[in-house]
This record gives C-alpha cells, sequence and structure tokens, in this order.
C-alpha cells in the first residue's frame, strides 16, 4: 500500500466520522426542538383550560351581579348584564372545548385581518382579567398596609428669608 492509498482511507474515515457527528447533532436538535414543543403546548394547554376557568368564574361573577339586579327591581340592567353573562359563558364553552391549535389559527388569522383591533383587544382583556384576579384573590399584605396619617388642619407657617444685601447703585469697586 501506499501513502497515496493511506490518505485516501483516513480521507473517507474523517468524513465518515464528520457525516455522522453531522448526523447524531442534527438529531439531538429536532429531538430539542420536539421536546421544547411540547412543553409549549403544555403550558397552552394549561393556560386554555386555566382561562377557560377564569372565564366561567368571571361569567358566574357577573350572572350573580344580573341576580342582584333583579332583586332590585332593575330590570333593564339585569337583561343586559344577565345577556353579558350569557356570551361569556359561551366563550368559556368554545375555550374549554376548542384545541390549541385551532385557537391559535383563529387568533393569528384575527390578529391578521385586524391588527389594530387585535391589540386594542388584547389590553382590554389583560386590563379586565387583571382586575378580575385582583378583586376576587386576597388582598397580598393586607395586614401590614398603614393607616394614613390623620389630618389636623395643621399648616406651618410661611418661612421669611431676608434679601441679600444689594450694594448701592453709584458705588464702584475700589
Amino acid at each position: 500500500m501506499s501513502t497515496k492509498d493511506d490518505i485516501k482511507r483516513e480521507t473517507h474515515a474523517a468524513q465518515d466520522k464528520l457525516h455522522e457527528a453531522s448526523e447524531t447533532l442534527k438529531s439531538s436538535a429536532e429531538e430539542a426542538a420536539d421536546e421544547a414543543q411540547r412543553t409549549a403546548y403544555s403550558y397552552a394547554e394549561r393556560g386554555r383550560a386555566a382561562a377557560a376557568g377564569g372565564l366561567t368564574d368571571f361569567a358566574t361573577a357577573i350572572r350573580r351581579a344580573s341576580d342582584e339586579l333583579n332583586q332590585r327591581d332593575q330590570d333593564i340592567a339585569a337583561r343586559l348584564v344577565s345577556q353579558a353573562a350569557s356570551s361569556l359563558e359561551d366563550i368559556a364553552n368554545t375555550v374549554s372545548h376548542t384545541s390549541i391549535d385551532d385557537v391559535m389559527g383563529s387568533v393569528q388569522g384575527f390578529a391578521r385581518r385586524n391588527p389594530a383591533a387585535f391589540v386594542g383587544g388584547a389590553v382590554l382583556a389583560g386590563l379586565a382579567v387583571g382586575r378580575f384576579l385582583r378583586a376576587t384573590g386576597p388582598a397580598e399584605g393586607a395586614d401590614t398596609v398603614a393607616a394614613p396619617a390623620p389630618v389636623t388642619g395643621y399648616r406651618p407657617a410661611p418661612s421669611y428669608s431676608p434679601a441679600s444685601p444689594v450694594a448701592p447703585a453709584n458705588s464702584s469697586p475700589k
């Protein structure tokens, strides 16, 4: 065997090792991507279930408000609030029984067709959910909040500071 044959054999062996390493790296990257996708899907699924539960709770609270308005003979307001509760219940039911893929497709389609409405709706939904969660959850640190200082009506007198001395206008430095 010649040196030329040895070089060819070593070159082919190195290429085979490189190809094998490349395939291993590609396979590992695909597995990591699949795992990340499964994890994201799992989080999204939990978020979907939590959103459906939150919407159901919100609809229940609105339904109670409607019942209270009915008891106070506020028929028109009670009917409007009841309709809002029914709409929220329908949305919660839809969210609860719709797959993440379908929800994402619908949201993406709406966002593409109506970007301003999507952003505005997202902001309003975030504010509504935040207010609802703050209203229904226990107040954090409620027992550590200090009472406001009592108002006594006392106002300190304005302080007087004499004007700085001014040199006479016709004097000149010597």
